[in-house]
C-alpha cells in the first residue's frame, strides 16, 4: 500500500509491468475480512485500477471488458438481443413474464443470460417461481450489466450509467425486489444508491435468501431424492459481503435424500474460486489454479457434488474439472431445488 501511494505522489515509477500486477487481486474481500484496523482493501485496490486506466495501463484483458460493458451493455461483446437465448424453447407462461408488471423482477446478470452452459440457472429459477405462484417479471434484453466489471477495472463513473438504465426498468415495472443469481450483480446494486446519491427503496436478495423465504412461506415442498452427498462452496462476496451462508444450506437441509457435508475453509474463511475481479481474463492461468485448489478442498470430503451459488464459481470449477481430471457434478443452488419439488398435484389443500 505504502508503494501504490507513493507512486501515485508521484514518488515512483508507474510502469506497466507494475500495472499488470495490480490486477492480479481477486477482489475476492478476504484481506478485508481479517483486517483487524477495518481497511476496505478491495476498495484501495479498485481505486488504484483506477490510477492505472487514467494512466492508460489498463492490461488489454481488463480493456476488452471494460470497453464490451460501454459499447453492448454485457461482458462478452454480444448485445442485448442475446439476452433472449436461454428463453428458446421454453414455456410460454415464462415469456408472458417479460417486462410485466410485478412485484418481484429476476435479474439473472450477464453470465446467466448469455453463457450457455449456464442457462439452466436460469430456467430453474423460473421453474421454482413457477411453481410457487411468485408474482414476478424478467427484464429480457433490457437488462444490462450491473457495472461490477466496470468497478473492477477503476471505471466507477461508469457505473451510473449501468444503474440509470437498470433502476429505470424496475421502476417502470413497479417492482419492489429484486432477485439475483449472482452475488457480484447484488453487491454492485447495493451501491447504486451510494453511486446516484439517492436511495432506490428496493429490497435486493441473492437466489437462496429468496428461496428459502418461500420455503418458510410453505410455497415449497420437496420430494424425497435418492441419497446424495453434496459440499455447499460459498461463492467469496456472497458470504463475505452479502453474509448469505445459512440460507443455502438450510435450503439443501430440506431437502429430503440430500446429505450435507462441509469443505474447509467455509463460510467467511471460504476460498475464491479464482474467478472473481477480472482475475479470470487478466491472468487465467493463476485463475485456474485458485480454483483447482478450491476444487481440491471438495475432493477431500465424502461428496460427490458440489451446490454454490455464483455463475463464475460454477465456470471455473467446470474447467478445473478438464484440467484436473476430478470428477464432481457442480450445479447452483436454484438447480437442485427446481429438480427436488415436490409436483403441485402432490402437495394437496394449501399447498399441504
Amino acid at each position: 500500500m505504502h508503494i501504490v501511494k507513493s507512486i501515485i505522489e508521484g514518488e515512483g515509477v508507474f510502469g506497466e509491468d507494475f500495472a499488470n500486477k495490480i490486477f492480479l487481486c481477486n477482489l475476492c474481500e478476504h484481506c478485508t475480512s481479517v483486517c483487524t484496523t477495518g481497511i476496505s482493501l478491495d476498495r484501495f485496490w479498485e481505486f488504484t485500477r483506477a490510477e492505472v486506466r487514467d494512466r492508460g495501463l489498463l492490461p488489454e484483458p481488463a480493456k476488452f471488458v471494460l470497453d464490451s460493458v460501454k459499447s453492448k451493455g454485457d461482458i462478452m461483446w454480444m448485445g442485448s438481443a442475446d439476452r433472449l437465448l436461454w428463453m428458446e424453447d421454453i414455456e410460454e407462461s415464462v415469456k408472458n413474464r417479460v417486462l410485466k408488471q410485478a412485484k418481484v423482477a429476476y435479474f439473472l446478470g450477464c453470465n446467466v443470460s448469455l453463457k450457455s452452459q449456464l442457462h439452466d440457472v436460469a430456467r430453474s429459477m423460473v421453474k421454482i417461481m413457477e411453481h410457487a405462484d411468485v408474482d414476478y417479471t424478467l427484464l429480457a434484453d433490457k437488462e444490462t450489466c450491473c457495472g461490477a466489471p466496470l468497478g473492477w477495472a477503476g471505471n466507477f463513473e461508469g457505473i451510473n450509467e449501468m444503474a440509470e438504465k437498470n433502476l429505470e426498468v424496475i421502476r417502470n415495472l413497479g417492482v419492489e425486489t429484486v432477485v439475483f443469481s449472482c452475488p457480484s450483480c447484488i453487491h454492485t446494486w447495493s451501491e447504486y444508491s451510494m453511486y446516484l446519491q439517492e436511495e432506490n427503496g428496493l429490497e435486493l436478495l441473492t437466489t437462496s435468501q429468496f428461496i428459502n423465504r418461500l420455503i418458510r412461506e410453505g410455497r415449497l415442498k420437496f420430494e424425497e431424492q435418492p441419497m446424495v452427498t453434496v459440499t455447499y462452496h460459498d461463492p467469496c462476496i456472497a458470504a463475505r459481503v452479502l453474509k448469505a451462508t445459512e440460507e443455502p444450506r438450510e435450503i439443501i437441509e430440506d431437502i429430503p435424500g440430500i446429505y450435507k457435508v462441509e469443505m474447509t475453509p467455509s463460510r467467511q474463511n471460504t476460498r475464491c474460486c479464482g474467478a472473481h475481479g477480472l482475475l479470470n481474463v487478466v491472468d487465467p492461468v493463476l485463475s485456474s489454479r485458485i480454483a483447482e485448489m478450491r476444487l481440491r478442498d471438495a475432493t477431500v470430503t465424502p461428496a460427490s457434488r458440489i451446490i454454490t451459488e455464483c455463475p463464475r464459481c460454477i465456470l471455473a470449477f467446470d474447467l478445473a474439472k478438464f484440467t484436473t481430471g476430478y470428477d464432481m457434478k457442480v450445479q447452483d443452488i436454484t438447480q437442485i431445488v427446481a429438480n427436488s419439488l415436490l409436483p403441485k398435484d402432490s402437495r394437496g389443500v394449501n399447498g399441504q
